[in-house]
């Protein structure tokens, strides 16, 4: 066959002479006036002469390393690989090029390939008089190292907190265990959104995030859309049924990262059109516990919900199901939520109570009594929980009376006229929470009440039937709720009056704000009158009450305030004038998620108790959180002298002696358990179907409901804690073996290149405010022309800054600077070195893939080969080394003791791949990245 001739042909290409067979390397191009000739030298004397390209062939061999030089300016290079095979098709000769970063092999024209030295060759026979740039080897590694940490944590990634190693490790074993079916079962309050968030910006990093779905009860839609765009920066994530609708099936396509509430998607309409959409790359159920299936029996009885999650189980290969509490006392339901997890366990998983060992495999729970922080210290500093009961004055008590006859009647017309009179119903119970909450709410309510009824307006409100309101401002939205225009019920008008004149007197006399200015906060600020205090109530109404007071008492700007209507700028900040400023924030339930009010606060009131035991928890969890350098003081509220104060008095009370109850190990009671099971039992109580039906029953019928929640739950309680002695939990021993990366790795490497990249750099603010210019040389390659970027290696710092970026791994100047230290021509790919003890250090990519040849996990690897011969893996004090300038060494190895320390570090590397390789991971590839000679200094390590 006739062999077409080359195109052109690139500097380092190597040839072959069509006539002679002579090979050679491209070593010059001509300069394009005359015919197109290439400057050869001839590997067998090394000669050099100008020939005609059409007289050369491809001379590239098996194994050669190479680098694609792409033709196109605009087109990136592919980068270095290595030749596997070669062929010719239609005449022209091609080179098929493994690319190990890229995880492909590609058939490429051999003309726009250039031979490259490997490290393995350059280590093995190095140059005389050229020890290398140690700066720029410690750069190469930094980059390479950065960025294999964040793909198998996401932790580097951006993120408004610092991670804690709990969280680091939960994704790090995901990832590393070459499967994401897994059953996230972390304490209550210890960020299972963090780590989902980490773990889809690993996923990323590792080109597997494209389509994500996550299924969330209704009320927590938005919220989770929140998290993952404020914390994490992923502003793709869009509402099901809220930004979008799908009205053909075929449309699916168009959405890629979509989040859904379970009770939309399990209706048949959208669960069919849904089942008809692409396979999904990583599917996530939260709150997985209320995905039921009960066995009675042989016969097993599945609820929507979880026939929905069924479904989508066979359009998926991962699936990740999050739950605090996914036992609830019921075996049977447990182990259907496993089932989903493994279906190919179902055997294992029936007989789990004689093989509990597999949940190792399946579920990862970390308790809050053993979170630490990167120091090994313990995070919770504890909390002490006061109740302030206040005494109900006489018209107080005649108030409560009117309003319970009033609530009776509306309840007895909401059981007469059957699901029409729901939205009366519901009426009443908001009313109640009204009065618990404040003279000022339930006044307002009635007020609004009755000026809708004198109006006659017309207002046709409902129940929601599909999509729920934001669970963060449930309090809010219902304290607006309105039912009909018309009287529930024949003399409500009167009624009305009445209870509004009596909810002004009490206005005048309120036992309960005087409690609050006059007691609590004049015991709270004695010792310190300028600490900070934060105020939570559910309603709009009280938190406007209590903050007029504030200001009263306390002068105009002392109360900042937050809630559900103020935009994500908005609330950032009032709470940056609050912790700048103000003395108090006064927040509704949109503090109690989401926000971190921790850094200059760890008092905490709660003005009125919450129906619900979970939201107080996640009140406190505000304030009791990873940062807090106090004990965190917790004031509750509240008159235990009315029906519903005496039933939420016991309720709390109970809750707290059945904690301490279960939190004593051996004969001391246990602080950190008490928080853990805390958390697990309000969880478990549904307690507000009880509340809800106390207005007509009778006080001790309501407290004995209340006794056998409380039985329940402990009994779950008790059931998931023994089970879960065998699941796999926080271990600090798992990433003995691997090499430490922190921020402060992220930190050095970004001001080593800015330096080694000619840009000028002045910090301020302590060193955390970097404003950089870029030369020309950079400019090209970043989004915008701006040659002037402001910009912080601390997130935390820049969270509050609009005109500030963090120096993340998603910051496009990181992602520039890191392109540059691993480019080929960077260098650092060999170099000698001082500052270690030892031999020699080489580094490597090594990969692991799944049985079906889908690369799974690949990890930095650097290999300190001592002087005795033996290899530390990943060792501390290679991390050390990397946190300062490197200064280059003088020590070159002689005749064959290069190869001694490659062959150790060779075989160091194979036993890491076999040793972290099972049944989902098989061994892939290594790929080292660079070699160095140690000239050690006394006293480095």
């Amino acid at each position: 066959m006739t062999l077409a001739p080359p195109l052109s042909l690139v500097v380092g290409a190597w040839v072959v002479h069509r006539s002679t067979e002579k090979l050679g390397r491209v070593v010059a191009q001509g300069d394009g006036t005359g015919p197109q000739t290439v400057q050869v030298e001839w590997n067998h004397d090394r000669r050099r002469e100008w020939i005609d390209i059409h007289k050369l062939r491809c001379g590239f061999r098996l194994r050669m390393h190479v680098q694609d030089v792409p033709r196109s300016r605009v087109r990136r290079s592919l980068g270095e690989g290595v030749v596997v095979e070669t062929r010719i098709l239609g005449g022209r000769e091609q080179v098929l090029v493994e690319f190990p970063w890229r995880g492909e092999r590609l058939w490429l024209p051999w003309e726009n390939l250039r031979q490259v030295n490997a490290v393995k060759h350059r280590f093995l026979i190095p140059q005389p008089g050229q020890t290398g740039d140690a700066e720029a080897f410690r750069l190469r590694n930094l980059a390479h190292a950065l960025e294999m940490w964040n793909e198998n944590t996401g932790s580097l990634s951006h993120l408004d907190i610092d991670p804690l190693p709990h969280q680091i490790h939960l994704v790090h074993h995901i990832l590393a265990s070459g499967n994401l079916n897994w059953l996230i079962a972390d304490d209550v309050g210890l960020g299972k959104t963090i780590e989902v968030g980490m773990l889809l910006a690993a996923l990323r990093q590792r080109g597997q995030f494209r389509r994500i779905l996550l299924v969330t009860p209704a009320g927590l839609t938005r919220q989770w859309q929140d998290e993952l765009r404020i914390k994490f920066g992923m502003d793709e994530f869009q509402i099901h049924g809220r930004d979008f609708e799908i009205h053909d099936p075929g449309h699916w396509k168009l959405h890629d990262c979509v989040i859904g509430s379970i009770d939309r998607l399990k209706m048949v309409d959208h669960r069919e059109s849904l089942l008809q959409a692409e396979p999904w790359d990583l599917i996530v159920f939260d709150e997985a516990h209320r995905l039921s299936r009960r066995q009675w029996g042989s016969k097993l009885e599945a609820a929507e919900r979880y026939k929905l999650a069924g479904a989508l189980r066979h359009r998926t290969d991962s699936l990740l199901l999050l739950s605090a509490t996914p036992h609830q006392g019921m075996q049977d339901k447990f182990q259907a939520l496993l089932e989903l997890l493994r279906p190919e366990w179902r055997r294992e998983i029936t007989a789990l109570q004689l093989n509990p060992e597999i949940l190792r495999e399946m579920i990862i729970r970390n308790h809050k009594a053993d979170v630490t922080d990167s120091e090994g210290n313990f995070i919770f500093k504890g909390k002490t929980t006061s109740a302030v009961r206040v005494p109900v004055a006489k018209d107080a008590k005649e108030f409560d009376r009117q309003l319970g006859d009033y609530i009776r009647r509306g309840y007895a017309a909401s059981e007469r006229l059957g699901r029409k009179g729901n939205a009366i119903g519901f009426v009443m119970t908001i009313y109640r929470k009204l009065a618990a909450s404040s003279a000022a709410a339930i006044h307002q309510a009635l007020g609004r009440r009755m000026e809708r009824l004198r109006l006659e307006q017309v207002v046709h409100t409902a129940l929601p039937s599909d999509e729920e309101p934001d669970e963060r401002y449930l309090g809010e939205w219902e304290e607006t709720f309105e039912a009909s225009d018309k009287e529930f019920f024949e003399g409500e008008i009167a009624l009305l009056e009445e209870l509004i004149q009596a909810a002004e007197t009490l206005l005048r006399n309120d036992l309960k704000l005087k409690a609050f200015i006059d007691e609590l906060l004049a015991t709270v600020l004695a010792e310190d009158g300028k600490r900070k205090v934060v105020v939570f109530t559910e309603y709009r109404a009280t938190q406007a009450y209590i903050a007029n007071t504030l200001e009263r008492h306390f002068g105009p700007g002392a109360a900042e305030l937050l809630h559900g209507s103020l935009s994500t700028d908005e609330r950032r900040e009032a709470i940056s004038r609050f912790e700048d400023a103000a003395q108090f924030l006064v927040s509704t339930e949109a503090g109690g998620e989401g926000i971190n009010l921790h850094r200059r606060c760890h008092v905490m009131v709660n003005y009125d108790l919450p129906w619900n035991p979970m939201r107080l928890v996640q009140r406190i969890g505000r304030l009791y959180r990873y940062g807090q350098q106090h004990r965190v003081i917790v004031f509750n509220i509240h008159s235990p002298q009315t029906l519903d104060g005496k039933i939420m008095d016991h309720m709390y009370t109970r809750i707290l002696q059945v904690v301490q109850d279960m939190s004593v190990l051996g004969r001391e009671f246990n602080e950190k358990l008490a928080d853990d099971i805390l958390g697990e039992l309000a969880d478990l109580l549904d307690v507000e179907s009880i509340l809800e039906e106390a207005a007509d029953a009778t006080e001790p019928r309501t407290l004995d409901r209340l006794e056998e929640a409380l039985a329940r739950a402990r009994g779950a309680v008790e059931k998931q804690r023994e089970l879960f002695q065998h699941v796999r939990g926080f271990d600090p021993d798992e990433l003995r073996y691997e090499l430490r990366i922190t921020s402060a790795h992220v930190e050095t490497f970004a001001a080593g290149m800015l330096t080694q990249l000619g840009a000028e750099v002045r910090k301020s603010h302590g060193e955390l405010l970097w404003e950089v210019r870029l030369p020309e040389s950079l400019l090209n390659d970043l989004p915008g022309t701006r040659p002037r970027w402001r910009v912080t290696p601390d997130r935390v710092w820049a969270t509050n800054r609009r005109d500030v970026e963090a120096l993340d791994m998603s910051s496009p100047l990181m992602r520039l600077l890191l392109q540059r230290a691993r480019s080929y021509d960077f260098g650092g790919q060999v170099a000698a070195l001082e500052g270690m003890e030892g031999s020699a250090v080489l580094t490597a990519i090594l990969r692991w893939q799944n049985e079906q040849g889908r690369r799974m996990r690949q990890e930095f690897f650097a290999a300190r080969v001592l002087d005795d011969g033996t290899v530390e893996e990943n060792a501390d004090a290679f991390s050390r080394w990397l946190l300062s300038p490197a200064s280059g060494g003088t020590m070159l190895p002689e005749g064959e003791t290069a190869k001694t320390w490659l062959k150790a570090a060779r075989n160091a590397a194979e036993l890491r791949l076999g040793r972290l390789s099972n049944k989902d991971l098989h061994p892939e590839s290594r790929q080292w990245l660079s070699g160095g000679w140690l000239t050690p200094t006394s006293g480095t390590d």
